[in-house]
């Protein structure tokens, strides 16, 4: 069993927008015979792209699994999205593979999706190889190339292959390992000698012994001596430094032309890693202190992650999952450890794209997936009841855009409902809040493409017909000044009246500091009894300021003096008298209105610092500080919640889609006075007040 685990290779696509990741897989398939003829993206005709979205928009949104045969091994490939909005979704991916190929083209750089994906990729620790693509339609300088690799990873790029340009054209390879050029033409593929006096063959294929013998003593003693290294020594040296990310490997070729496909593939067989490579796997035991380890090993007993949700039309909710270690087997009861709940597993599925096949169990190594799981989510563990084990959460970030959504009509507003819980189930970057104080439901996610796209698979797949409007900013009301006002309230008709009067003084607090009640009568001028009804009163009337509606906040409210009735006095009297007290006294008390300051932080190239900041600057932004880094810099400022609307959007244009930026409420500042004004007229128009 433990060759089956030795022959399976778990690999992730990955690389920024437009690289040509979905062709790869496509051209990897069709060398491996799975189809008979590739897609096109633009066609929409992909196996691995094809969401209604994705064909529509003609770029991933979500990870697609393909598997492949190759050599007698199966190669399990995650085509990843490199949109990004939709970028985060790499991270569980990369919980599941062991290696990764980053793919990049000379016609386009990959921008902040590439430099993200390269943190995670470093985070996890994963050996990562680089894939040239699009070489047929772009010529490109490999030394600079590779200078920017070694630059975006910080180890030493090495070059197994490098372009053959024949007549002007990209025409092939030439395999720096076999010293041996591979040319293209009509779908075939045959050997030469490489040219004589083709210089950057020869520089090349001398780094490449270079970096080889380093991976070994006796390696390296026999190339300071000058002695020929054997190609299966080569081979073997370049196996264990890759696996050890001692180097960066750099193949090239063409995924639409199918140049270099057949290449990358024996290259995936030999070079990358199994999943034996993980040696062991750690989580916590739940409930209990101190890590679990499970073996990668058929025989162990059974962990496996779930790292991503799909919806289904007719199947519903179906969970991918990694196997770790044991086998998964269908009609068998699991254990949620994660939830601390048990799950019946039905039937089986391998993925390929939208197809699926049935299988009876999926083994350790091994990636799958199961329909109508009750209680399981992506992140979710699951595993043996008498051996449990949680894996880490996946830390995934905050959402930094947000819509507010209704339904064209009301009687969808439960079916909206329900569709947003589903959808959300199924996107971990998804947020969806009901705001009580506006009313209002929030969708949030990680840009205004993210949110488009989830409202068209709203339209689609659920037919809610939404509107979407601006989310109401949470704006507070406060104080500047102390006062006290009386509040009485007297009623009578006929038989037993109302009674409650009461004196009241209000004062500032500082901010953030929230609401105090004090009470301060003495000789029961206001019996005990009525005091909390007094106090409730004075919260009701704080829900709704003095200049809108929106809630006083950092105020203290002191009750020292009032009379009763001992007849007609009572909670519901007192509690009106309170509240009229607090409206009164807020006249004199210069009300102000407050907005939610939020603190960003934005990473940026270099070269757009300035306009970045600027650009903060002119949101009445106040920046904390600009801190340098390799090759950009990251900007730290507070900047009001009102004036970050659809800020994605801007930041991506502003920096060509290479800048990315985190969120998070700071605090409470008093609005301008030019501003304020503004808000209070436009909050009476709309009623608020």
């Amino acid at each position: 069993m433990q060759g089956s685990v030795e022959n399976l290779r778990n690999i992730a696509l990955v690389g920024g927008q437009g690289m040509g990741k979905t062709s790869l897989a496509e051209a990897m398939l069709f060398q491996a015979k799975i189809i008979g003829r590739m897609g096109n993206v633009k066609e929409g005709s992909t196996v691995s792209d094809y969401d209604g979205v994705e064909k529509e928009r003609r770029f991933s949104v979500n990870p697609s699994l393909v598997h492949l045969s190759w050599q007698d091994r199966k190669i399990n490939l995650i085509d990843c999205p490199g949109f990004g909005d939709f970028i985060e979704k790499t991270i569980p991916v990369f919980r599941v593979v062991e290696s990764a190929l980053f793919v990049i083209s000379p016609l386009t750089e990959g921008g902040g999706e590439a430099e993200r994906v390269r943190q995670y990729i470093l985070r996890e620790n994963i050996p990562c190889c680089v894939f040239l693509n699009k070489l047929d339609e772009a010529r490109v300088d490999l030394r600079d190339f590779v200078k920017k690799i070694e630059e975006t990873f910080s180890l030493p790029c090495l070059p197994l292959q490098i372009p053959f340009i024949q007549d002007g054209n990209f025409a092939g390879v030439l395999d720096l390992i076999k010293l041996k050029g591979v040319l293209y033409e009509k779908g075939k593929s045959s050997q030469i000698q490489v040219p004589e006096g083709f210089s950057e063959a020869e520089e090349y294929r001398g780094k490449l012994l270079e970096i080889v013998a380093e991976t070994d003593d006796a390696l390296i003693e026999k190339y300071l001596e000058e002695e020929d290294l054997e190609e299966t020594e080569i081979r073997g040296g370049l196996r264990d430094g890759f696996v050890r990310r001692s180097f960066v490997p750099l193949v090239c070729g063409s995924a639409t032309k199918s140049i270099g496909v057949d290449l990358l593939l024996d290259l995936m067989v030999e070079f990358f890693p199994s999943p034996l490579s993980r040696g062991r796997v750690k989580g916590q035991s739940p409930g209990k202190e101190g890590e679990v380890e499970r073996k990668i090993d058929p025989e162990e007993s059974l962990s496996v992650f779930v790292f991503q949700t799909l919806s289904e039309a007719h199947l519903g909710e179906m969970s991918v999952f990694k196997v770790f270690s044991g086998r998964l087997s269908s009609g068998t009861a699991v254990y949620n450890s994660s939830k601390g709940k048990e799950e019946k597993i039905g039937q089986l599925y391998l993925l390929q794209g939208s197809s699926r096949s049935e299988t009876s169990e999926i083994s350790a190594g091994d990636i799958g997936a199961v329909a109508k799981l009750k209680d399981t989510d992506t992140a979710d563990t699951l595993s043996r009841k008498d051996k449990p084990i949680v894996f880490a959460p996946l830390g995934l970030s905050e959402p930094v855009s947000s819509l507010a959504l209704k339904p064209k009509q009301e009687k969808d507003e439960q079916k909206m409902s329900t569709a947003l819980s589903r959808l959300v189930k199924v996107d971990p970057l998804l947020k969806v809040d009901a705001d009580k104080e506006s009313g209002q439901t929030i969708l949030s996610g990680k840009g205004k493409v993210h949110l488009e796209v989830a409202i068209e698979r709203l339209k689609r797949d659920f037919n809610v017909e939404l509107e979407a409007e601006k989310p109401q900013v949470p704006y507070r009301e406060t104080i500047l000044m102390a006062s006290e006002a009386q509040g009485r309230y007297k009623r009578q008709s006929g038989g037993r009246g109302q009674y409650g009067d009461v004196w009241l003084g209000v004062k500032p607090l500082g901010r953030g500091e929230g609401f105090e009640f004090v009470n301060k009568i003495k000789g029961g001028v206001v019996p005990a009894r009525f005091i909390p009804a007094v106090e409730k009163g004075v919260k009701g009337a704080m829900r709704k300021g003095f200049l809108t509606s929106y809630p006083l906040v950092d105020m203290e409210v002191t009750l020292f003096d009032g009379t009763y009735h001992p007849v007609d006095s009572s909670d519901i009297a007192f509690q009106i008298a309170g509240a009229i007290g607090l409206k009164k006294a807020l006249e004199q008390a210069q009300a102000i209105l407050l907005e939610p300051i939020v603190e960003l932080e934005v990473q940026v190239p270099e070269e757009f610092l300035g306009e970045t900041s600027g650009d903060l600057n002119s949101r009445r932004g106040r920046i904390l500080e600009i801190e340098h880094l390799e090759g950009g810099g990251r900007i730290k400022a507070t900047v009001p919640q009102a004036e970050l609307h659809n800020y994605s959007t801007v930041l991506r244009s502003i920096t060509q889609g290479r800048g990315i930026f985190t969120r998070r409420f700071s605090h409470y500042e008093k609005v301008p006075d030019e501003i304020a004004q503004k808000i209070i007229s436009q909050s009476k128009e709309s009623g608020r007040k």
